[in-house]
């Protein structure tokens, strides 16, 4: 399914509230932002496909809709890694009939409307202004929502020796939340700003955690180290695009 169309019917059956209806600079409402932010989780736990063409979930994230009924199961599985039990098929509550034993206008329905009954049918979403639709908000030329959120890792960190500012925990290290950077859909970037003392600084951009991903100067993979002269405290607001790698300090 293509991913906008995936959001609007996840609005329509549970609307935002006050705050996530708030727009964001885009023009997007803040909720869209938290949603496309949550189905990295469900990337990282197998159970979802970003493609170019739509998002598709797999064979075992179908099987965790069905294992994992309630919302509270369902994420403690995704989160924690939990092996997916392969769902007992249900009983038929009614015996199927054969194509004889139903009317003439069932027959016609049932050639027409392949949809089981108990599908429901796909949603024409009619989403209200506390919960704009992405095409009612977002600029002509704009890329549809959740388009800018494929194929994009799931976390990058400016890691390097950062120890005037962190200690013994900054010097190279990935998972510090303070250096996490936060995704930014309207920019497509991934930016983090750090308070940082006066002084000299390396770093490179790690993806996911993991060093078998990282980004130099100029954007090149295992590239050398950035280089920071600042003679004063300073204010340094990192971009990182995933798309085209460009580093940029500001």
């Amino acid at each position: 399914m293509a991913p906008g169309d995936l959001l609007s019917q996840a609005v329509a059956e549970v609307p935002f509230d006050e705050k996530e209806a708030e727009l964001l600079s885009g023009g997007v409402p803040r909720g869209y932002k938290a949603l496309t932010t949550a189905t990295a989780k469900l990337v990282k736990a197998g159970w979802l496909v970003k493609g170019r063409s739509g998002w598709t979930a797999t064979e075992e994230g179908a099987r965790a809709v069905a294992a994992f009924p309630d919302a509270d199961s369902f994420a403690n599985a995704m989160v924690s890694g939990a092996p997916v039990p392969d769902a007992p098929a249900a009983p038929a509550e009614h015996a199927p009939q054969a194509p004889e034993q139903l009317g003439e206008e069932a027959q016609a329905g049932s050639a027409e409307d392949p949809t089981p009954p108990d599908v429901t049918p796909t949603l024409d979403v009619d989403v209200d202004s506390a919960a704009p639709s992405p095409t009612d908000v977002a600029p002509e030329d704009a890329e549809p929502i959740g388009e800018s959120w494929q194929d994009q890792p799931q976390s990058g960190t400016p890691a390097g020796d950062l120890d005037p500012l962190f200690g013994e925990d900054g010097h190279w290290t990935t998972h510090l939340r303070e250096l996490q950077l936060t995704y930014d859909a309207n920019d497509n970037v991934w930016a983090q700003t750090l308070q940082l003392p006066a002084g000299n600084y390396q770093f490179k951009i790690v993806v996911n955690g993991s060093w078998d991903e990282n980004y130099g100067r100029f954007g090149v993979r295992n590239g050398d180290n950035h280089e920071l002269h600042l003679l004063s405290d300073t204010a340094v607001t990192i971009r990182f695009d995933y798309g085209t790698t460009d580093i940029v300090i500001s």
